[in-house]
C-alpha cells in the first residue's frame, strides 16, 4: 500500500489535535454525543412541568424554547454521533451559548426554579466542554 492509500484509511484527522494538561481527561468527553444528549434530554423532560408547580414570580424559560433547544440540543449529539466531531461540537458551542444569551440572567434572579437553573448550568457546561474543543483542539 502507498503512502496515500495508507493516509485515506487512518482515523486521524488532521484539523484535531490531541489535548494536554487537565483537558486531556475531558476531551473524549467533548468528542462524543452524551453531553448533548444529557442536556436534550433535560430540555425535553422540562416541557412535561405544568406551570401550576410554579411559585408566582418564579422564571421558566418559554415553551417554545425548551422544545426547540432540546430538539437542537438533540441534533448535535446525532452530528457528534455520526463521526463529525467539528460540525457537531459548532453546533452544541453556538446553541448553548445562544440558550445562555437569551435565559441566564432570568434563570440567576431569585426567587430560582431548579430546574431552570440545571438548564443554564448544563448549557453552561456544554458551551465550556465543546467550545474548547471546537475553538482550541480543531483548526
Amino acid at each position: 500500500m502507498d503512502a496515500q492509500g495508507e493516509a485515506s484509511t487512518s482515523k486521524i484527522t488532521p484539523s484535531s489535535t490531541q489535548a494536554s494538561g487537565i483537558f486531556s481527561h475531558f476531551q473524549p468527553y467533548a468528542r462524543s454525543k452524551a453531553p448533548a444528549l444529557a442536556l436534550s434530554t433535560l430540555f425535553a423532560g422540562s416541557v412535561f412541568v405544568p406551570p401550576t408547580l410554579l411559585r408566582p414570580n418564579v422564571y421558566f424559560p418559554p415553551y417554545l424554547h425548551r422544545v426547540g433547544f432540546s430538539l437542537v440540543f438533540g441534533g448535535a449529539a446525532y452530528v457528534l454521533s455520526t463521526g463529525d466531531e467539528r460540525n457537531g461540537s459548532g453546533i452544541a458551542t453556538a446553541w448553548s451559548l445562544t440558550y445562555l444569551f437569551l435565559n441566564l440572567k432570568a434563570s440567576l434572579r431569585s426567587p430560582r426554579h431548579p430546574l431552570t437553573l440545571a438548564m443554564a448550568g448544563g448549557a453552561a457546561g456544554c458551551a465550556a466542554l465543546y467550545g474548547t474543543e471546537y475553538f482550541v483542539y480543531q483548526t
